[in-house]
């Protein structure tokens, strides 16, 4: 049974419930509404979830219907009596909607066989119901015995509890491996029901002293703002642009080197050589040659330090 949204229920929290193993006993794929039977508390847990003001939403993967083991309207039928031994149970248990998903990428039957953003670990059925409700999914929680009850929960944005009843033994899908951890976990339903009630508590608020007729009125404090220190990226930042102009200056320094202008300091040198031995020799009669290679010498230095500078 689906109960729509009314104006008082719009942005209420909700308790997504698992169906499998959670409110209901199940060894494999149900799809027989006389093989039904509800896990211990189950009807008291979603009573209570009701009274403490919440929607209260069953989401289950039905890949058994992709297997060909049994119809969607067996899965309804199931539900249907899921919702009778409920109220059987405790009138106050009454479950708002049940989202199920067909769907499995391994499908045997090829209208089911998807990839489906309902089928859990994925949020879909918990956003599809929330749409449908007006619910308010950060004020809501996830509980079921599975990781990808966890994961679907943490991913729609509430929070989320594990349910590891040591009576029941763990299916294929408890021991999946995950990332995603629970904030609680609970071997009952009635010890998760008292982490939601504890928990969703607002806190109390707390009335300011009352002045008292001997003491006078104290005066408002200015609370002088505290400077907001550099940020790590400003910082981060600052130190690239000083290694930026450091390299910079590196490859400029480098950049005035040449072969050109060390072949001009090497011809210099045999200039000067050349002009202090015909000094040395001014009587000599090869005085003229020297004076012509000197000049000559010289004349080579300055053309390789021109070169050097259009490089």
């Amino acid at each position: 049974m689906t109960h729509g949204p009314n104006r008082s229920d719009m942005n209420r929290p909700a308790i997504f419930f698992d169906r499998d193993n959670t409110l209901i006993a199940c060894d494999g794929f149900l799809g027989d509404p006389a093989q039904v039977s509800l896990i211990s508390g189950a009807a008291d847990a979603v009573a209570r979830a009701r009274q403490l003001g919440y929607a209260t939403v069953i989401i289950s993967n039905q890949s058994g219907v992709g297997r060909g083991l049994f119809s969607e309207d067996d899965v309804r039928a199931v539900n249907s009596r899921l919702d009778t031994l409920l109220a059987a149970d405790n009138s106050a248990a009454v479950i708002d909607r049940h989202e199920f998903c067909p769907f499995h990428p391994e499908a045997t039957v090829e209208a089911y066989r998807q990839e489906s953003d309902l089928r859990k670990p994925k949020p879909g059925m918990i956003l599809k119901a929330a749409r449908q409700l007006g619910l308010d999914l950060t004020r809501s929680w996830m509980i079921g015995d599975a990781p990808r009850d966890i994961e679907a929960g943490n991913a729609a944005g509430c929070r989320t509890i594990l349910f590891c009843d040591p009576a029941i033994p763990p299916s294929t899908a408890t021991t999946q491996p995950t990332n995603v951890a629970p904030e609680f976990t609970v071997d009952s339903l009635e010890d998760a029901m008292e982490i939601i009630e504890q928990d969703g508590k607002p806190p109390k608020p707390i009335d300011p002293p009352q002045p008292s007729a001997t003491q006078p009125t104290p005066q408002p404090i200015t609370v002088q703002p505290i400077p907001t220190p550099p940020s790590t990226a400003r910082l981060e930042s600052l130190a690239e642009d000083i290694l930026r102009e450091l390299r910079r200056r590196t490859e400029r320094d480098h950049s005035d080197f040449s072969v050109s202008k060390l072949m001009a300091g090497i011809v210099q040198i045999l200039a000067l050589a050349v002009l202090f031995y015909a000094y040395i020799n001014r009587n000599d009669a090869a005085l003229p040659a020297s004076l012509l290679l000197a000049i000559m010498l010289q004349t080579l230095t300055v053309a390789l330090l021109i070169m050097g500078r259009q490089k």
